[in-house]
């Protein structure tokens, strides 16, 4: 007559064996995927506050070397970040040859400004528009059944988003940071933009794109995907189409990183058109009376610079 004590454990030491060497021969990386954590509702929490690491001085070349130096990042780093991942590899703007032109007609003013208009949007203290918007300084999420809301510390600016599928505003409307809907697909955050503000004849009452000059049309639209890839990391991606402006869509992608400090709060932007702009139009009329003229380029080997 056999044990049933013996016969029970011998067979649960056989499937510990049997376990033990399934698992010790399973392919690296097959871990159980990441779970986010979610909110009442069921979806994934972004909740908290966010920065890019990377920053909207020109999405084509990274950051600004000069600028970097400046503010205290001496030496600054040789490596230009891939914000650009399509087109690749070469990782510029599609451009159409009209564009390009007019892009450089405005490097061709930030280099001598000769009036207010010359001087970058944002150096005017106007609002960023979306991508650009999310890459300069801090940006809180808050999250309700139905909508998100982005509260960004630059002057103040925030993004009201609907998930309940309502249209867009009417075309007649026009936004400086556009008109935002969201839904979700999966666990990744959607949010198709559309009526963008626009300056149709100099594109300098506008947001652009980048502090290169990278301007867009009213046709532009632009739709994000944010998508939480560890407790305290969301991957951003934003494709970008203006069939007036550029020759195909184009697609950047970052990282943004939690701020861990609980106690953090927005900084007061004191910023005001005119804050700036007289002190670099006085130097760029200066420049241009001595009958110097040139063009905002970074230095050769810096980031990609031309």
């Amino acid at each position: 007559m056999r044990d049933p004590v013996f016969g029970a454990t011998f067979a649960s030491a056989v499937i510990v064996l049997m376990v033990s060497s399934l698992a010790a021969q399973a392919p690296a990386g097959t871990a159980k995927p990441w779970s986010p954590p979610r909110t009442a509702d069921g979806k994934p929490d972004l909740q908290g506050m966010w920065a890019a690491t990377v920053g909207g001085h020109t999405f084509e070349e990274g950051g600004d070397p000069e600028a970097a130096i400046i503010q205290g990042d001496e030496p600054p780093s040789a490596e230009r970040p891939k914000v650009i991942v399509d087109p690749t590899p070469d990782g510029r703007i599609p451009y159409q040859p009209w564009a390009e032109e007019k892009r450089r007609e405005h490097l061709r003013n930030i280099f001598a400004p000769n009036e207010a208009a010359h001087v970058e949007p944002e150096d005017r203290c106007l609002l960023n528009g979306v991508p650009r918007i999310n890459v300069r300084g801090q940006m809180q999420i808050v999250q309700t059944p139905g909508y998100v809301l982005l509260l960004y510390e630059w002057i103040h600016a925030y993004r009201f988003i609907p998930l309940d599928g309502r249209p867009h505003v009417a075309s007649g409307i026009r936004l400086w940071n556009g008109d935002s809907r969201g839904r979700w697909e999966g666990d990744t955050l959607v949010v198709d933009v559309t009526n963008f503000h626009v300056d149709a004849k100099n594109h300098n009452h506008q947001p652009w794109l980048d502090g290169h000059g990278s301007f867009y049309s009213d046709a532009l639209h632009v739709v994000e995907r944010w998508r939480l890839t560890d407790a305290n990391a969301i991957s951003y991606e934003a494709t970008i189409t203006d069939p007036k402006v550029f020759t195909r869509p184009w697609t950047l992608a970052f990282t943004m990183v939690r701020n861990k400090d609980r106690n953090y709060q927005f900084f007061e932007v004191a910023c005001h058109e005119g804050y700036k702009p007289e002190l670099a139009v006085g130097a760029g009329r200066a420049l241009r009376a001595k009958g110097v003229t040139g063009i905002h380029e970074h230095t050769k080997g810096f980031y990609g610079g031309k």
